[in-house]
């Protein structure tokens, strides 16, 4: 008798090992909030006095504003100021804006043929995500016949 309940007791004890091994142990799973996107609508842009680049953004914090940094054909980091951008890129309720740079005002300092990598910050200039943008060089004016 005391070898059938000692047997028995190997079994339950072997189960239950078995049992707790194989139990899923269940652990809350959080799915990373998505990182903030900007999407360039016009992605080449002809280099002129009324260039404009439409941008738009998705997963940002509500209420967010977001400051646009690049570096101009000298290598000097430009911010773009908040006259050029319209409307002002603040993050709705959702996280999304909506704006155009009118970057014709910073034709001066940009470079025709050129690819500049923008980088898109908060307001304590932390880099969020980058986006490129192309400025091809306007076409050269043929001479007139005479």
């Amino acid at each position: 008798m005391k070898k059938r309940g000692l047997q028995l007791l190997a079994v339950v004890c072997v189960v239950g090992l078995l049992l707790g091994a194989c139990a899923e142990t269940k652990e809350e799973v959080r799915t990373a909030k998505p990182s903030p996107t900007v999407i360039v609508a016009t992605p080449s842009v002809e280099l002129s006095p009324t260039a404009k680049v439409m941008l738009y953004g998705t997963n940002f914090a509500p209420k967010q504003e977001v400051l646009f940094v690049f570096k101009d054909s000298g290598g000097v980091p430009t911010i773009i100021s908040d006259e050029a951008l319209k409307p002002s890129p603040v993050a709705n309720e959702a996280g999304h804006w909506v704006t155009t740079w009118e970057a014709g005002q910073y034709e001066r300092v940009l470079k025709g043929d050129q690819t500049i990598v923008i980088d898109v910050t908060d307001s304590n200039y932390r880099t969020l995500t980058q986006i490129p943008v192309y400025f091809s060089a306007p076409p050269k004016k043929k001479a007139e016949k005479k």
